[in-house]
């Protein structure tokens, strides 16, 4: 068996990777819903679950 091509990463080196990672992987921000009517906080880019609107038009009912 022949000697392996990479080398054993410190447990520093590991923490300080997975600790940037988990900075960068956070609660998807809320954005208030256009719709005048509603106004609640929704995902961005999807419909609103509580008025049922996407882009100004209906696509399904609450």
């Amino acid at each position: 068996m022949s000697s392996s091509m990479f080398r054993k990463k410190s447990r520093a080196r590991v923490r300080h990777h997975r600790a940037q990672w988990r900075g960068r992987v956070s609660v998807p921000a809320l954005t208030p819903c256009p719709n005048t009517a509603c106004g609640e906080p929704k995902p961005p880019h999807t419909a609103c679950p509580h008025c049922g609107q996407y882009k100004g038009r209906q696509v399904y009912r609450p």
